[in-house]
């Protein structure tokens, strides 16, 4: 039995999935099983599959195409390692990024997962950006009450964990998000903070191609965890609630006017004060956690002043100090 199974999913990646198996291949940690499914593809892929002929490629073939939740939950029935690694038929893995996600995992036995950090690459392999998400757990349990805070295709799961929280087809485009927000309400999550995986951004992204689809339901996430704290918001706190996220968009600022600074201090203050009775964050760090993306919307407006003793936050000494290390992780992702 193989420690690690990866899951990948192929629908018409002839271009890139030599590229993605070669990644494979190449890992430094060999104990693994790559369970790869063609979903019925109508290009030249499955004569790239054939090629590799390691016994550790166990290769499926849909008869029609069932997408990607139903092969996803499909293929998560053919693994047996400890661990699930998701991988994507378009991107690279690094050398040493199973070893250091198994490391991790073994090392921290009460972490349901981990993810990576990535570079970001074109359709000609070209690097054009990087994507380094928190990797703390607290933070991570946080901002997931705002947006998706993994990179899917960078993903290690303990098996268990996957196989009694399958992805949800009600949730097209935005699987992972829900998937990640029900995982981490049952124990810890995590990043690794190193680049371990090259992830390609191209037209056909199902984030480009399906972005309206996944605005939709990312918003009905949002609400769901926000039931949690016992709050209906109503259009303009679910607005001020996810403006800050819309002003970095792969770590580049983007140029959207705000001015709804008392709206948004309230809405904080709100965040606070039900957390306060409801006890789901920790409340220093969602404190912290808020002021950090009240700094991002003052200095994208290049209100400066306001950045300093916002309304719903003190300068207590622990949240200062969480709140620089906070800026300073916002100032890599540029």
């Amino acid at each position: 039995m193989p420690r690690v199974s990866i899951l990948m999913p192929v629908y018409n990646a002839e271009q890139y999935i030599a590229q993605a198996l070669e990644s494979i291949i190449s890992q430094s940690f060999k104990d693994w099983e790559l369970i790869l499914i063609n979903d019925a593809s109508t290009d030249n892929s499955e004569s790239v599959i054939m090629q590799y002929e390691d016994d550790r490629i166990y290769y499926i073939k849909n008869t029609e195409n069932l997408r990607l939740i139903k092969t996803l939950n499909k293929g998560i029935g053919y693994c047996d390692g400890e661990y699930i690694a998701r991988m994507d038929a378009d991107d690279i893995c690094l050398p040493d990024r199973l070893k250091q996600q198994v490391d991790f995992l073994d090392n921290h036995t009460d972490y349901l997962m981990c993810g990576t950090n990535a570079s970001v690459i074109d359709s000609n392999s070209r690097r054009t950006g990087k994507i380094h998400n928190l990797t703390d757990n607290n933070y991570l349990q946080i901002s997931l009450l705002f947006s998706p805070s993994f990179i899917h295709p960078s993903m290690m799961i303990r098996k268990e964990i996957l196989q009694q929280n399958k992805y949800d087809e009600a949730y097209k485009h935005v699987e992972d998000y829900e998937l990640w927000c029900r995982i981490a309400k049952q124990g810890k999550i995590a990043n690794l903070d190193n680049e371990l995986l090259k992830y390609r951004w191209h037209s056909t992204n199902v984030s480009v191609v399906n972005n309206q689809a996944q605005d939709e339901l990312k918003e009905r996430i949002i609400r769901k965890e926000l039931e949690r704290l016992n709050i209906i918001p109503t259009d303009k706190e679910l607005y001020c609630h996810k403006i800050t996220f819309q002003l970095y968009n792969l770590g580049n600022k983007q140029d959207i006017t705000v001015d709804l600074y008392n709206e948004v201090s309230g809405w904080f203050s709100k965040l606070i004060h039900h957390n306060q009775i409801k006890k789901i964050y920790n409340q220093s760090d969602l404190i912290a956690f808020l002021w950090s993306r009240w700094v991002v919307l003052c200095i994208s407006q290049k209100s400066y002043s306001k950045t300093l003793a916002p309304p719903f936050s003190s300068f207590k000494p622990a949240i200062i100090t969480k709140l620089v290390k906070l800026i300073l992780f916002l100032r890599k992702k540029k």
